[in-house]
Order: C-alpha cells, then structure tokens, then sequence
C-alpha cells in the first residue's frame, strides 16, 4: 500500500487497513494467502462544507460521476483503477462554486481521503 498526498484544503491522503475472511466451505482456505493485485482504490471524503458536494473522477480526458457528499457529512466510494495513473477530483458545491484538484499518481489499492473544507476556493490548490 503506497501513501500519497495531494492538497487542496481538500487533502487526499493515502492510508489503508483491509481484511480477509476465508470462505469455510473451502478445504485449503488460506487466510494470507495473496488473492491477486488489487484493481480499484478508495475515495473516503469528508465534506466540511455547509453544502452538499457532487463529486467526479477526471482520468485519461474523461469525466466519470463519483457521487454526492451531503454538507457536514462524510461518504466512502470505490473506484475501478487497474493500473497506475494519474487522478484529479473535481469538486462541485450545490448552488456554488466548483473546484478541480492537483493531480495526482494513484495506484491501484491506493485509499486515498479527501476533505472538503468551508472555503475551499481560498486555497491556491483550487483550479
């Protein structure tokens, strides 16, 4: 699991814990054994803004929909992400102003945090 960090008074941070619960009906389950590379990453964002925050994942020149973040509220999201590359978050507050994230190298397995605070159009991250 690598770290890594990209501010914008949203801050995405790179941290991450997962587990592994054998199936019992398998003779030979192995509980460390290595289930594969991982092929997504995880987007836990904690929305500090009054208002509530759509959310989309800029890759490769494409703009996927991530989801909505209610104002004071916190959501999870996972992301299908195979390889290497570069990510940015674009930011949209309801009724308000929107902002576009520095990017970022994300690798696949990567739990990335991302915290939205009250102005975040006073950070100089802010596109």
């Amino acid at each position: 699991m690598t770290r890594r960090i990209l501010a914008l008074t949203a801050t995405l941070v790179a941290a991450a814990c997962s587990g592994f619960t054998p199936d019992p009906q398998a003779p030979d389950a192995q509980p460390f054994t290595d289930v594969g590379p991982p092929t997504s990453i995880t987007l836990l964002v904690q929305n500090r803004n009054f208002s509530d925050a759509r959310l989309f994942v800029l890759r490769r020149g494409a703009t996927l929909p991530l989801g909505v973040v209610g104002g004071k509220d916190e959501s999870e999201f996972d992301v299908d992400w195979d390889i290497s590359d570069p990510i940015r978050i674009r930011i949209e507050i309801l009724a308000g102003p929107s902002c576009t994230t520095e990017e970022l190298l994300a690798d696949p397995g990567d739990v990335l945090e991302l915290q939205i605070d009250q102005n975040f159009m006073h950070s100089r991250q802010c596109r």
